[in-house]
């Protein structure tokens, strides 16, 4: 995992994987198996760096690649009335990017068979032979995408002259041929982006082409909770007998699912966001253990993509509020800030003091991720004893937990600062108390 950073450990579920597909390919079976997580917790990174590491695998036997690998974007090809067509042009495409395509005695069988395929599909969208794959896949793809009617019209003639289960059947045997002599894997991606009743209707011709064809595995990588208002879009909840079963109806389809997590970041995080971390200074070794403590905390709950989104926020926003580099407290309040939002908080007066109890609304709103900000409120306080909120016996520690909780406390309790009569510690850290509430000022401006 060399070319692009891995944020998130993604390193031992794409080894996991792989495991898999090479145990599968080692008996010859036939897979379809699913890469399950919720939108955005980063399922293309992994099925693409899974890909990359499948292309270098060579066999032991041949010395030669052992996989045939392809990659399906369902929404990229959704143009295609007819997925069938889309799936096979996207393998196809995929074999047109490769520099080496195939060679040796396995050649002439793998040229044939995806020559034949090439034909079907001339047959039914005005296709011709071209190199060695024969098929000019992008003039083709652009005349289907501009034109609904040569569209329609290429569906209508799959199912009228050749007989849409007689093609099937007659594409699946060749690529049985090509099965023989390498392990093919077809990656399926962003189905969840598809519409329902189209998401619907690939699965039915994965199922269609793929099924029961040995050395053939297909991962497709889905969202289940969107899978499943997929099917209940086209079939109905289960509400009666009469009703799908739509747990029964997805085992259909796949074999067996791997759960993929939000993760946990890692220092490389530091590396791809360095533009944000350079506008503030880690002082010390604790400092520098504590931001990447706290920050895995916060970015477990939250996907990858709204992580991206909230870091080019912040910096954003920061910039805009502060040309100084400034102590790195401001960074973790501006993120934990950020968070707090995303998570439906409420009114962020009582961060400060959300380990006094008594807040069962905000336990409500938010779960159990109020365990994860009362451990924060229990490295920011002291035993040094003082008298603030609510005549209660409260330090803060000069830490970088105690700065951003202090913070959140003289931003946003306006009644009274609970470490009112304790801030001698946090005389360093004016300046960074300004910028924390011109950051949070802006915010509300660009609501």
């Amino acid at each position: 995992m060399d070319k692009r950073l891995d944020l998130l450990n993604r390193e031992e579920f794409v080894e996991n994987v792989i495991k898999i597909v090479n145990q599968l390919s080692d008996i010859k079976r036939g897979c379809c198996f699913a890469i399950e997580g919720g939108w955005g917790v980063g399922k293309t990174f992994v099925i693409e760096e899974i890909e990359e590491q499948l292309k270098v695998i060579q066999s032991e036997e041949t010395n030669s690649d052992k996989y045939f690998v392809f990659h399906y974007n369902c929404w990229q090809h959704d143009y295609y009335e007819e997925p069938a067509v889309a799936i096979i042009s996207a393998m196809l495409a995929s074999i047109r990017e490769d520099e080496v395509l195939v060679n040796g005695e396995a050649e002439r069988i793998i040229k044939a068979g995806y020559e034949f395929v090439g034909e079907e599909l001339k047959k039914i969208a005005g296709l011709y032979i071209e190199n060695k794959i024969g098929i000019n896949l992008i003039s083709w793809a652009e005349d289907i995408k501009n034109n609904k009617e040569i569209n329609q019209k290429a569906e209508n003639e799959f199912d009228e002259m050749f007989n849409f289960s007689q093609t099937i059947e007659k594409v699946r045997k060749k690529l049985q041929e090509i099965a023989e002599e390498r392990t093919i894997v077809l990656f399926v991606d962003e189905l969840d982006r598809c519409i329902p009743q189209y998401a619907i209707k690939v699965l039915e011709r994965l199922h269609h082409i793929f099924y029961g064809l040995d050395n053939v595995v297909v991962v497709m990588a889905i969202d289940r909770k969107q899978l499943e208002h997929s099917v209940e879009e086209m079939f109905g909840a289960r509400k009666d007998e009469s009703s799908i079963d739509i747990e029964r109806y997805l085992k259909k389809f796949i074999d067996f699912s791997m759960v993929l997590d939000n993760g946990t970041i890692n220092e490389s995080y530091r590396e791809k966001y360095k533009i944000y971390f350079d506008n503030f200074v880690i002082e010390n070794k604790q400092d520098a253990e504590e931001i990447m403590s706290i920050l895995s905390k916060l970015f477990i709950t939250i996907d990858i993509r709204r992580q991206e989104k909230l870091i080019e926020k912040a910096n954003m926003v920061h910039s805009l509020v502060c040309k100084e580099k400034m102590d790195i407290s401001v960074l973790v309040f501006e993120v934990v800030y950020e968070v707090l939002k995303i998570w439906k908080f409420g009114d962020l007066k009582y961060v400060a003091v959300i380990n006094d109890g008594g807040y069962p609304d905000i336990s409500k709103r938010i779960g159990d991720k109020m365990d994860i900000l009362i451990s924060f409120v229990e490295h920011a306080y002291s035993n040094i004893q003082f008298y603030g909120y609510q005549n209660t016996v409260k330090g803060v520690n000069n830490n970088l937990y105690g700065k951003v909780f202090w913070y959140f406390a003289n931003i946003f309790y306006d009644e009274q600062v609970p470490y009112r009569e304790y801030n001698e510690c946090m005389h360093g850290v004016k300046e960074e108390l300004e910028v924390a509430k011109k950051y949070c000022e802006f915010c509300e401006m660009v609501k």
